[in-house]
């Protein structure tokens, strides 16, 4: 396997892994945005206040978005699993 398979192969992982869990993470930086903003407006200052809103976004987000993320992935597997005999080993 040459180094140009190998080189493309880690790109297109990153990219994959980069595009499912942007969504999550972005929801994630929004919601601990939104409660830092009101953290500061109220002067409430409880570190387990950012906890759970955060964990439901993510988990509400992942639950959303898993029939894009399953269609994501499932292209990405069918793709490499198609060209496996174009990789020489």
């Amino acid at each position: 396997m040459g180094q140009d398979i190998v080189a493309t192969l880690g790109r297109e992982t990153i990219g994959i892994t980069m595009t499912i869990i942007g969504p999550l993470i972005g929801t994630a930086l929004v919601v601990g945005l939104l409660i830092g903003i009101f953290q500061a407006a109220t002067s409430i200052q409880e570190q387990t206040l950012t906890f759970l809103p955060k964990l439901l976004a993510v988990f509400g987000m992942f639950i959303y978005a898993m029939p894009w993320l399953i269609q994501k992935l499932m292209t990405f597997t069918s793709t490499l699993l198609g060209n496996l005999s174009s990789y020489s080993f």
